[in-house]
């Protein structure tokens, strides 16, 4: 081979693997007081997120050209984040010493589908998580749920835009389940001070 087809080989195989890559978050306006605020405030400690799903190293595939399809930022740390804001919402104070309250997380499901190629495609943005709770002092497991958020929509193909927007919605109706969910709150209000 010459050094010109190995050159152009080379390239077309960067090209190739190329990434696109979408800023997703979420953002403190999309947080709201819910049931999470009905208990009195609390200490609470925010384990690092444990990402857990099989193929960590994207959330999608841009079809048909088959390149990932990654965040700006990791998994983890959006739903931890995520988390955090929603706490905060609710008037509970993350802490990182002494807490009333430990909440860990592991991200079970993080992905973006597409489904068509016409004029329009549907988007399908799955997010999913599992949340555990235990006491701040003790370490006694209190509880652990999983909460799922879905997003459908239609758009153009290939829009950077709404990936974003699909997997912004999904995370948000994810952590709007955790801020709602009256056992949650329950057992965080009965942890002790």
């Amino acid at each position: 081979m010459t050094a010109g087809v190995i050159c152009f080989m080379t390239i077309v195989a960067a090209v190739g693997c190329a990434r696109r890559t979408v800023e997703v978050g979420y953002h403190e306006a999309a947080a709201s007081r819910a049931l999470l605020s009905s208990v009195a405030p609390r200490r609470v400690v925010v384990a690092p997120v444990a990402d857990r799903r099989a193929e960590t190293s994207r959330i999608g595939i841009e079809m048909p050209k088959g390149k990932p399809i990654v965040t700006a930022r990791p998994v983890a740390d959006i739903v931890r984040d995520a988390l955090v804001v929603e706490l905060k919402k609710n008037g509970h104070d993350v802490v990182t010493g002494p807490a009333d309250v430990v909440l860990s997380a592991n991200v079970e499901e993080f992905w973006l589908d597409t489904v068509g190629r016409a004029a329009t495609t549907q988007y399908v943005g799955r997010v999913a998580i599992a949340v555990a709770i235990a006491d701040g002092q003790s370490g006694d497991a209190l509880m652990t749920r999983r909460y799922v958020g879905i997003r459908r929509r239609s758009g153009e193909a290939d829009s950077k835009q709404t990936w974003r927007e699909v997997m912004e919605t999904a995370l948000a109706r994810t952590i709007h389940d955790v801020a709602t969910d009256r056992d949650l709150a329950l057992n965080i209000g009965r942890a002790p001070r």
